[in-house]
């Protein structure tokens, strides 16, 4: 019925003028643009909207004043306007009339009720125009006497636009009121399932502040730290610096045992409150696999001494703590005599059984302090700390002795035989550490070369093939 119908939009703010010209586009109507007051005369002149909607607020000429021109004009006077209005003050009714405004539409509006309100006017408008003009009201509101020379049914339908403003917010307000229940519920639902989770968790966690103040321990928490969990957490926790990180630390538990706890402390919000989550989690199983394959990947399992890998890493800081501390240092590079031979005549498990027993023989020669290793199939290196180039024939005749206390005492049916060699590291010297194997592994094949002891001193023991 009233497609096409011309409006005039006065809307100083450019996004939210074509936010309604939008709106009242895709309802068929057609939309012209004024940015005050002043454009919008010249442009009811120029174009006769049906209907013209007007904001209040905008430089120039006020929607008061713009209403209250329109409505002076016998050419344009019979033009419904419609303020756009906050509805701030009650007063803003009293204006509105005096300024003969049709219609009040509260802002923000929903699109479909100024629709209904515009669809609403122009069919007051088809009606009006076999209506003749009445005298004008006084009326006292807020503490005033006003006169209103606006017809009665013009004034009618502006109040009931307010009422009708009154009844859409209600609904609007209701509506919100029961979005607010539905996340209230969802809320206290979410803290549920939250606390639950927390309960259920196998780490022990701590709601805490910076103030020391405890709000939450969950029950994994309350059976790792006990009754005395005050003084059990704040040894966890350096409060002089707190750091939102993951760290290693043992704790002494209530019941008296310790574990490997990894902790891990991080920023959260308890009640509105800032806090810290403490989370404690018992590694005390992966820590120790982790240490028994840290100690795996660097020892030989055969005979429990360091392997290859495990030699040359120590052997680098040794390099570098006889340096700094101006100790002399020695390099044994030793081989087992006749290790093929045993394994190809005897058996392997013959051979492991050297194997060990040469290392049971090199433990017992040197300290503690030394850095023993099988660093190959028969091949052994010892590095002994705190030793002088004059130690060696020593050291030498120790090992030998302990050899040949270690075959007196018949353990196995054969005799184990060592080639030895030994260089001198001097902390002054720029030798590295491979440079110092080569040198003593040398020494160890020219020892071998002038010994005269074959098989027949290996078999030396042996009973029967």
């Amino acid at each position: 019925m009233f497609e096409n119908v011309k409006i005039l939009v006065v809307e100083d703010s450019i996004t939210q003028a074509e936010k309604l010209k939008f709106t009242l586009e895709s309802n068929n109507y057609k939309v012209i643009i004024a940015n005050d007051g002043l454009q919008a005369l010249e442009y009811i002149d120029r174009f006769m909207p049906g209907l013209v909607i007007t904001d209040i607020l905008m430089p120039k000429m006020d929607g008061y004043q713009l209403c209250k021109k329109i409505k002076e004009d016998n050419r344009f006077k019979h033009i419904p306007v419609i303020l756009l209005t906050a509805l701030s003050d009650p007063i803003d009714v009293i204006t509105g009339l005096k300024a003969k405004a049709d219609n009040f539409i509260t802002k923000p509006y929903n699109e479909s009720f100024l629709l209904s309100r515009i669809q609403h006017m122009l069919i007051n408008m088809e009606l009006r125009k076999s209506k003749v003009s009445e005298i004008g009201i006084e009326v006292f509101f807020a503490g005033e006497k006003h006169f209103i020379n606006s017809e009665r049914i013009q004034i009618v339908d502006l109040l009931l636009s307010t009422f009708d403003n009154a009844v859409q917010k209600t609904k609007e307000l209701q509506n919100a009121n029961n979005e607010l229940k539905k996340a209230f519920d969802t809320i206290k639902r979410l803290e549920k399932n939250y606390r639950t989770a927390l309960e259920s968790n196998m780490d022990a966690l701590v709601i805490l502040n910076y103030d020391k103040e405890i709000f939450y321990l969950n029950s994994a928490a309350k059976r790792l730290f006990g009754e005395n969990y005050r003084d059990l957490i704040f040894d966890i926790v350096d409060f002089n610096s707190i750091e939102k990180c993951v760290k290693e630390v043992v704790i002494n538990c209530a019941n008296g045992s310790s574990i490997i706890g990894e902790v891990c402390i991080s920023d959260t919000d308890w009640e509105g409150r800032d806090a810290y989550l403490l989370s404690v989690r018992d590694i005390t199983e992966k820590a120790e696999l982790r240490e028994r394959l840290k100690i795996q990947s660097v020892t030989d399992e055969l005979t429990a001494l360091y392997n290859r890998r495990g030699f040359f890493n120590l052997a680098e800081y040794k390099l570098n703590f006889a340096k700094r501390n101006k100790k002399g240092m020695l390099l044994f590079f030793i081989d087992i005599d006749g290790m093929k031979y045993i394994n190809d005549n005897l058996s392997h498990h013959e051979g492991d059984l050297t194997l060990e027993g040469a290392s049971t023989i090199l433990r017992e020669t040197f300290n503690d302090q030394d850095v023993i290793a099988r660093i190959g199939g028969d091949e052994f290196a010892v590095l002994s700390m705190n030793a002088e180039e004059a130690d060696i024939p020593k050291l030498t005749t120790k090992l030998l002795n302990k050899q040949r206390e270690f075959n007196s005492t018949k353990k196995y049916s054969f005799n184990i035989s060592m080639s030895i060699g030994a260089a001198y590291f001097h902390p002054e010297s720029v030798t590295t550490i491979n440079e110092l194997m080569s040198k003593a592994d040398r020494l160890m094949y020219e020892n071998k070369n002038q010994k005269s002891r074959g098989e027949d001193y290996i078999l030396q023991n042996k009973k029967s093939l």
